[in-house]
């Protein structure tokens, strides 16, 4: 996921986001009273100790958007701390860094990616202690968003901000063929059918109604189903719950007439450039975010929440959120926990709301200014983004990668009728551990 940084780290807007630099006082630090109502005993603040704090950046954003999203509201609330953010690039890999003996404190990366950029190379950290010593109340934040940090196996960071999937749609395709735009709380029963009547061929132009990006969909499904088994570390895709999400959020969409062909034409599933550049898709299924790119700028869309499974009733998307991990190696952890209780307040998650970041607290005002200063608030995006509540996270492992590819070459070729889908799902789980048995050996 990281080729689509963009969207999995959940930008809203298009270009630079600046956040409001809050108040250097205690004002939305976070509460540390739980839910008792009775004031907590005052954590001894770190805020004026001397600290120079290295973050790496394992998205590769460019330090312009670091400084813009954090880095200078953290500069103008820690004066006394000297921030250094080190962007992935080439050879600078946290990996390189580490064996080098380079000094890294913090570590701020997605769900997806986390477990290689801080689990795989032994840098977790438990914040147990420290959030005992720093009164840090985690009731406050969705409780989604704290479980998709645990299982990789402790609490080793915090959200700070999210992501989630959403059916953006293209109104153009919905008016030229009169059909009525999808809903918020539709099941995929449903929007299935709208998207068999927008999948036609006019004048030469084959038109999609339902193109999921297919990673995206499966990985981030309301039935949380991990792509490895943890315990034994193997492929865990063939089976009956695995192969309903594969029929409902991909196989039913293609049985509209002409689907077929075009995957067959494009010898590929379905992507963002189908969606934003060749505007050929009516409704893709993909993770908030997308938005901010420059080819939205004249495209006429909206979006809806995600479809839910009827048996699921409510239950949308699984969380996609990015965290900042603190190392174990850094000689200033206090500090360095200063700056994730920092990025958690209500004053930085309400600015980081306003511009269409989706928001890791519970806080319903917050929420409720969603994307209000962004240039998407005249978007359905609150409801898309809240109208359901969060699916559980998966258990993400270092060989979720591995299993992708086959997966969704074989899933092609059960859309073509080259073969069933329980041949392509047995046929790409065996194909999946032999790449996760060749990963071992490396």
């Amino acid at each position: 996921m990281r080729k689509q940084s963009i969207a999995a780290i959940g930008l809203a807007v298009a270009g630079s986001i600046c956040v409001t630099a809050c108040s250097s006082g205690t004002g939305g630090q976070p509460s540390v009273g739980g839910d008792s109502g009775q004031p907590a005993e005052q954590a001894k603040s770190y805020a004026n100790e001397p600290a120079e704090l290295v973050i790496y950046g394992a998205p590769g954003d460019p330090p312009e958007v670091w400084e813009e999203r954090f880095g200078e509201q953290l500069k103008k609330k820690f004066p006394q701390y000297k921030f250094t953010y080190i962007q992935r690039s080439g050879t600078n890999t946290i990996e390189n860094m580490i064996a080098s003996g380079a000094q890294v404190d913090l570590i701020y990366d997605s769900v997806g990616n986390a477990v290689n950029s801080v689990v795989a190379t032994g840098s977790q950290l438990d914040l147990s202690e420290l959030i005992k010593k720093h009164n840090v109340d985690m009731n406050r934040f969705e409780p989604a968003t704290v479980e998709a940090v645990k299982q990789f196996g402790g609490l080793y960071g915090f959200p700070v901000h999210s992501g989630g999937l959403v059916l953006y749609y293209n109104k153009a395709i919905f008016d030229k063929f009169g059909v009525g735009y999808p809903k918020d709380g539709m099941t995929w029963e449903e929007a299935i059918e709208l998207g068999h009547k927008l999948t036609r061929n006019d004048n030469g132009t084959q038109y999609i109604g339902l193109g999921p990006s297919f990673a995206h969909a499966i990985s981030m499904s309301s039935y949380s189903l991990p792509f490895v088994d943890k315990a034994t570390e193997k492929a865990a895709i063939n089976n009956d719950k695995f192969k309903k999400i594969v029929e409902t959020l991909i196989m039913a969409p293609a049985k509209a007439v002409g689907y077929k062909e075009r995957i067959a034409v494009l010898k590929r599933m379905f992507n963002n450039d189908d969606f934003m550049k060749e505007r050929n898709i009516a409704m893709f299924v993909m993770n908030f975010g997308l938005q901010g790119q420059k080819d939205f700028e004249s495209l006429d869309w909206d979006m809806a929440a995600l479809p839910v499974f009827k048996e699921l009733p409510g239950v949308g998307t699984q969380p996609y959120p990015n965290f900042l991990f603190i190392s174990n190696a850094s000689k200033y952890k206090d500090q360095a926990m200063e700056v994730l209780k920092y990025v958690t307040s209500d004053d930085v998650q309400m600015a980081l709301s306003k511009k269409g970041y989706i928001p890791v607290l519970k806080n319903e005002s917050i929420r409720n200014a969603f994307a209000q200063d962004s240039n998407v608030r005249n978007k359905n995006v609150v409801k898309a983004v809240f109208a359901n509540k969060f699916a559980p996270p998966i258990a993400r492992t270092r060989y979720d990668g591995k299993v992708t590819g086959p997966l969704q070459t074989n899933v092609m070729k059960a859309i073509l009728g080259e073969i069933d889908l329980n041949t392509a799902l047995r046929v790409a789980e065996e194909e999946a551990n032999k790449a996760i048995e060749a990963e071992k050996k490396k």
